[in-house]
């Protein structure tokens, strides 16, 4: 048989795919599958972890609390975690964030069950599972393009959110919320299985995934100044990067403004759609409808469209979606337009996070997506209280369109600032030139 030619590349990316989806390599599958039974404990936690609250306490306070206690690791933890993913074998690293978890969410189950917790339990637990995924997704990002290929990499993400949206966000909840009604203590039950699971899984893949800098002698012994020097590369390699520089900045920008129309979308959809909460929650599944067709689109459009279109589109069209709703009445119309925001915000992610993998070197992996991280996620409680602020003071509509201003911006600094397409000799394809970090 003679020689496949070398796969094109788009802004980074190789965009030539395999045949199909199952000639990807089989520890990609184990992969995909234990990221999949995770999401589904995960799905069943969206709604288990607020009713457990409300069980505790009437608090808003407390119960607010959720959300925040979830996210802070990124804040205190993330680039640390990304500096030591980079030192140790990232797949160990994945199974020791599993088992914890798995100790954590068990134990938290037989507290439920034997009535002993409360609210503070609860929220000191979510704090450590929160701590335990800013290692195990920093893990994660350097593992994917290991056990997929360079070569499949848009398709291998594309799986991976489209099975997390399925999972996380149609089956979970509902799951979540019917298992709650039975036992409290249930679907913690089943999300400890499901990490533990994930445990079994990740251990049949093969490999060292040490990254290729780290030799496994001088990994585990640097000190803090040490350590901390390598985060600070890290942090110098994504300020001199460009292109990922301008993701970055430009994701931070789409996660306030998402944040801020989410965070008064319940009272939108109460008084301006007329919905109840049955109605909205029809509402948040026409949402989860786009994201899986966003997931099935995303490959087909990077093979087709340049990059910098597809990622100047995707924020765009969010925007729009989220100035649609400011704009209608129509519950019907505003379904529509939440599923295209579901898949434009899809797209965007599965092009963005295959981009920071085809670009990143491995040694780097971890401190960069966790930089990455720190600042996408940290963006986003201030997102949500941004929304709550203006929809208080200035109605819900202004905030919604507040939302959707900065989308926009987003749209506008990724058309300005990525570099133009060049044409690559013997490619038809429009692509970026990928030699390294590129002059900002």
């Amino acid at each position: 048989m003679g020689r496949r030619p070398a796969p094109a590349t788009q802004h980074g990316v190789r965009v030539r795919q395999r045949d199909g989806p199952l000639e990807l390599p089989w520890d990609f599958w184990r992969f995909w599958a234990a990221s999949s039974v995770s999401g589904l404990g995960d799905g069943l936690m969206l709604s288990a972890f607020p009713l457990l609250a409300v069980h505790y306490t009437r608090d808003p306070l407390a119960v607010s609390g959720i959300s925040a206690a979830a996210q802070a690791p990124w804040l205190v933890f993330g680039l640390l975690a990304g500096g030591l993913v980079d030192r140790w074998d990232r797949r160990v690293t994945m199974l020791r964030a599993d088992i914890v978890r798995t100790v954590l969410v068990g134990g938290l189950a037989a507290l439920v069950a034997f009535d002993v917790g409360d609210i503070w339990v609860m929220l000191a637990v979510l704090f450590l599972l929160g701590t335990a995924q800013t290692f195990f997704d920093s893990a994660a990002q350097a593992v994917i393009p290991r056990v997929a290929g360079q070569e499949s990499l848009v398709r291998a993400n594309g799986l991976l959110q489209g099975s997390a949206t399925v999972l996380v966000q149609f089956a979970g909840p509902a799951a979540g919320a019917a298992l709650f009604a039975t036992a409290p203590a249930l679907p913690l039950t089943v999300d400890a299985v499901s990490f533990a699971l994930g445990v079994a899984l990740l251990a049949g893949i093969s490999g060292t995934f040490r990254s290729a800098g780290t030799a496994p002698s001088t990994a585990d012994r640097a000190s803090v100044r040490s350590l901390l020097g390598s985060v600070a590369e890290g942090l110098r390699w994504l300020r001199g990067d460009r292109v990922v520089r301008v993701l970055a900045a430009a994701t931070v920008l789409l996660g306030v403004g998402s944040a801020a129309a989410w965070g008064v979308m319940v009272l939108l959809a109460e008084e301006r759609l007329g919905l109840g909460g049955t109605g909205y929650g029809l509402l948040l599944t026409s949402s989860a409808v786009g994201s899986v067709i966003g997931s099935l689109l995303a490959a087909p459009l990077a093979r087709r469209l340049p990059i910098r279109l597809l990622l100047t589109g995707s924020a765009a069209g969010s925007g729009i979606a989220f100035a649609g709703l400011a704009a209608t009445g129509s519950a019907i119309i505003g379904a529509v337009l939440l599923a295209l925001n579901g898949l434009m915000v899809v797209v965007w992610n599965v092009v963005t996070v295959s981009e920071r993998q085809a670009r990143i070197p491995d040694a780097l992996v971890g401190r960069v997506t966790a930089a990455y991280r720190v600042l996408a996620w940290g963006g986003m409680p201030f997102g949500g209280l941004l929304g709550g602020v203006l929809g208080s003071t200035l109605g819900l509509r202004p905030a919604v369109l507040a939302a959707a201003l900065l989308l926009a911006f987003a749209a506008v600094l990724v058309t300005l600032s990525l570099p133009r397409p060049v044409r690559r000799r013997n490619s038809r394809r429009r692509c970026f030139r990928n030699r390294g970090p590129l002059d900002g």
